[in-house]
């Protein structure tokens, strides 16, 4: 017989039925061992009273012996049970083991029919009573245990009826006639409540494997969309999601005495290949680049994807710092070789990798990802296509910039923040054309924190917004203060330009000015702000078009896409890079693009502005390429308010083109 089985082990024995009714054939035989003690403890108990009833009138053998047999065996039987094998059976098993059960019941209720039939010659009137009773009771009071079974209860009250009719059934005495035609009855009703039980046990089967089919195949869909929730269904590696919680696996300073090292990996140029070649393209360099970083990382680490072409590793404690340093140029070298696309063409990209340093002490594994985000920040801003680790420079400048983001984030921005104006003049005759407005932050804790500091922080915070909007409410007090001033610029960040907040809170305060102080006022946008989101840049801008604002295109020249732009946004201004001013004498090759770029806009009725203009030479050949709007530190650096109000209400003036080139050379600003 089986244990008495838990839930669960009954649940993953009916998984091995193939069909329903062998699903009903295990559940029987279980319950059925269920019921075994009891049925053992209510004949064992049985047998003892009847052989107590005739000790003294029969043989000892009868009286003692036979119910010392039973009670022996019950005990092998119980113990058989209790301790026999209890593994999952399969159906056919099943099936055999109830049929030992129906053999041994026959033999069981053979055995009891003849010992019986034994005590009878020596039985009074009240013991015949007796034998009568035992006999019709215990066989129908057996076939509860069994009730599971119809045919098995059937069996048992058969036998039973019939040794009942044999020894006890008489034409004569009315009490056993009528007995036996009572006993016939209830047998009868007890074997149709044997069959309707189970017709219920069979639909309970059926139900509870369809409950465990459907919570397999919730369980199968659950794991399934886990494992797609974690998974980056493009390249099939791990994505941001699963990198985050292997990120903090990997360390736990409490057990951990050596740090693992994380990287994080960024694509240089991916951009123009997804304009160029289309999303294909694309897809097809990210699903290499994984082959490729798979197969340098090989079994050493994990690697993920982060979402568009960062990647990101994990290498384990074991990895020596001289060994990461040498995988994460391996990282690059891999990179740096050619892909080819699916229409044949070959394209390069590179990789730039920041990774993390054993040499400072960490609280967590985000730490280490700090280190390895801002050791890549900085491969980006030098050269494209290095691997650096963080060292101590870095983290002096993740320390600094940590204090000043503190600073910034409790400074009052109104009170703090100034602007400054660098003029943008009509070179011919020195007028100033309009202006641009620089933010400039003087913090009481830290003094006069640079532009390039502060704003830098804050788009890697997410605070940009905050600032924009005081600029720009700034920038148009000052409107209505100079009212003499053609136009003044200011500039939108990259999450600027794609934020609807952001874009919405600025029209609003655009509105609320009148129409002589709106429409002087320009936002200026770079090239690399439009790369995040086209589709989200193009609709913001145009609610400031609407408004009758003009936006100009700034650092033109230094994007993979600036003729796109100017195609499918349409610019006022078109600003071209400092760059391209600062190299302008030097170079043939840069003199021919400064004329194509006016030429181009000229055509395009665009108004166009060369920055970085810081020598007489550089004005002359600007001019000879046809610019005549310039900015630079030729004429001034940015000024603030009372300094440039003086230019404007004609106190002072800026040199004429002729004027700067009779007069003595000028020293820059």
């Amino acid at each position: 017989m089986l244990k008495r089985t838990n839930i669960n082990t009954y649940r993953r024995m009916l998984q091995n039925a193939r069909t329903p009714e062998e699903a009903v054939t295990m559940e029987q035989l279980r319950a059925i061992s269920q019921n075994i003690p009891a049925l053992y403890l209510m004949l064992t108990v049985a047998a003892i009273a009847l052989g107590a009833t005739f000790i003294g009138n029969a043989p000892t053998l009868l009286t003692v012996g036979v119910p010392g047999i039973f009670v022996a065996l019950s005990t092998i039987r119980l113990a058989f049970w209790k301790f026999g094998d209890s593994r999952l059976m399969h159906p056919e098993e099943a099936r055999t083991k109830l049929k030992q059960v129906e053999v041994l019941t026959s033999v069981l209720f053979l055995f009891l029919g003849v010992w019986v039939w034994t005590l009878l010659p020596y039985a009074s009137g009240e013991e015949r009573l007796y034998l009568s009773f035992f006999t019709a009771f215990t066989g129908a009071s057996s076939t509860i245990c069994a009730i599971s079974r119809p045919r098995l209860v059937g069996v048992c009250l058969f036998m039973t009826l019939g040794v009942f009719c044999l020894l006890f059934f008489d034409w004569n005495e009315r009490f056993y006639f009528y007995a036996t035609m009572q006993l016939g009855v209830t047998y009868l009703v007890f074997f149709l409540a044997s069959r309707t039980y189970k017709m219920r046990l069979a639909q309970s089967v059926v139900l509870l494997n369809r409950l465990n089919a459907e919570n397999r195949r919730s369980s199968e869909l659950a794991d399934t969309n886990e494992s797609m929730a974690l998974t980056d269904m493009l390249t099939g590696l791990p994505n941001r999601r699963q990198f985050f919680q292997d990120v903090e696996a990997s360390y736990d300073p409490k057990t951990d005495e050596k740090l693992p090292v994380i990287g994080l990996i960024d694509l240089d140029g991916f951009k123009p290949i997804n304009d160029v070649f289309g999303h294909t393209a694309g897809d097809t360099v990210l699903v290499e680049t994984a082959r490729r970083l798979k197969r340098v990382l090989g079994d050493k680490a994990s690697v993920s994807r982060l979402g568009g072409d960062e990647f990101a590793y994990i290498l384990p404690r074991t990895v020596s710092q001289k060994e990461a340093k040498r995988i994460a140029q391996q990282i690059v070298n891999a990179m740096n070789e050619p892909v080819q696309l699916p229409n044949r063409d070959t394209s390069r990209v590179s990789a730039s990798v920041g990774y993390s340093s054993r040499a400072f002490a960490v609280k967590s594994a985000h730490d280490l990802l700090e280190q390895a985000d801002f050791a890549l920040f900085r491969a980006k801003e030098h050269k494209v296509g290095q691997a650096i680790e963080f060292s101590a420079s870095h983290a002096e400048s993740q320390l600094r910039e940590a204090v000043v983001h503190q600073a910034l984030k409790k400074a009052d921005l109104e009170k703090e923040l100034r602007l400054v104006f660098q003029p943008i003049v009509n070179s011919t005759d020195g007028a100033v054309n309009r202006c641009e407005a620089l933010a400039r932050w003087d913090s009481p804790q830290l003094g006069s924190v640079p532009p390039l500091e502060f704003v830098a922080i804050a788009e890697k915070m997410g605070m940009t917004q905050q600032l924009t909007r005081v600029v720009v409410r700034k920038a148009l007090e000052q409107l209505r203060r100079w009212p003499e001033l053609p136009s003044m610029s200011v500039n939108l960040s990259a999450q600027d330009i794609i934020s609807r907040e952001t874009s919405d809170s600025l029209v609003a305060m655009i509105l609320a000015e009148p129409e002589s102080v709106r429409e002087r006022l320009v936002l200026e946008v770079t090239e690399s702000s439009l790369l995040n989101d086209m589709e989200e840049a193009r609709y913001n801008l145009m609610k400031f078009r609407f408004m009758g604002l003009k936006i100009a295109l700034d650092d033109f020249g230094t994007g993979y896409s600036s003729l796109r732009y100017l195609q499918e946004l349409e610019f006022d201004i078109v600003k071209i890079d400092r760059s391209f001013g600062a190299a302008i004498n030097t170079t043939a090759r840069g003199l021919g693009l400064v004329a194509t770029i006016q030429h181009l806009c000229r055509s395009l009725a665009i108004e166009c502005i060369i920055e970085g203009i810081e020598t007489r030479e550089q004005l002359e050949t600007a001019r000879s390429a046809g610019c005549r709007l310039v900015q630079g530190y030729l004429y001034a650096a940015p000024l603030d308010a009372l300094e440039l109000h003086a230019y404007l209400t004609g106190e002072k003036k800026f040199p004429s083109y002729r004027e700067l080139l009779e007069g003595p050379a000028r020293d820059v600003a």
